[in-house]
């Protein structure tokens, strides 16, 4: 058996978790790995076309919810034969919400049949040395699971199961009542700034380290950062691939969000699937 991979994964750890759960799933079946990174590229009608193959779909979670540049770049996939989808979602340790039913419809509408679906923690995408949130996961542990994950969907498949799933069954790991009380009070009071003083939050580049090799240009996956390397905030997605690649550490940013996520969500949570 081989599967199609699909995902969007700007800093690289859903890139990880869906190669561990395609290596898993194929079992070395054949010589090469059908996968399609769509993090600078949307798939095409005719690459978008599924026939008598399963599909993994990995996203990331922003703000509890698949996100939308994912979606555009999904958006072309499409089965007429119910094929198997197997949809995963990566989050940075807090809760994946809704992101899971957000990809379950997307998936259904495009005539997939939804046979399992996984959620596996990665590092965050503000988590730097200072606010560390699931700092270098995945780590051997979360890839092990997810080619475990991918060899129990390869034996489903198999057996001829095509039994379809409920993402709403795959619950979130509870995190502490403190932790979620805490994280609540501050996105209320974050709102409220907002909505007295709006203000944009983006990526700081510190000219006195930057090469200008232009590595942020080149993986920015939604061409925010212009030629003269400033950022267009029109477009910046917050997925800080431009800071994790940067290799001289000449771009940072600094979420709000980084404090309360890093002081409150360090307890570690475990993949979960369902199939």
């Amino acid at each position: 058996m081989q599967s199609l991979s699909l995902y969007f994964s700007p800093t690289g750890g859903g890139e990880k978790i869906a190669n561990a759960i395609q290596s898993g799933m194929d079992h070395h079946d054949g010589d090469y790995m059908f996968n399609l990174n769509l993090n600078k590229k949307s798939l095409s009608q005719e690459s978008g076309h599924i026939e008598k193959m399963p599909v993994i779909f990995t996203i990331p979670v922003y703000g509890g919810h698949m996100p939308k540049t994912a979606a555009e770049r999904f958006d072309k996939a499409h089965s007429s034969n119910n094929d198997p989808a197997i949809i995963v979602a990566v989050y940075g340790n807090r809760a994946f919400e809704n992101a899971l039913t957000d990809l379950e419809a997307f998936v259904r509408e495009r005539g997939f049949n939804p046979v399992a679906a996984a959620a596996f923690p990665c590092e965050h995408s503000y988590s730097n040395s200072e606010t560390p949130i699931a700092a270098g996961r995945p780590d051997d542990t979360d890839l092990k699971a997810a080619g475990e994950f991918g060899r129990l969907v390869r034996e489903k498949i198999l057996r001829h199961d095509f039994t379809t799933i409920n993402a709403s069954d795959l619950k979130d790991e509870p995190s502490p009542e403190s932790s979620v009380r805490n994280f609540i009070s501050f996105v209320k009071n974050y709102q409220a700034e907002q909505a007295a003083s709006p203000r944009k939050y983006l990526p700081i580049l510190d000219p006195d380290k930057c090469p200008q090799c232009g590595k942020c240009v080149e993986i920015c996956p939604v061409n925010a950062i212009r030629s003269d390397l400033s950022t267009d905030p029109s477009l910046c997605i917050k997925c800080c691939a431009c800071v994790k690649n940067c290799p001289s550490g000449a771009r940072t940013f600094q979420s709000p969000f980084a404090v309360p996520l890093s002081e409150n969500f360090q307890t570690r949570k475990s993949p979960h699937w369902i199939l």
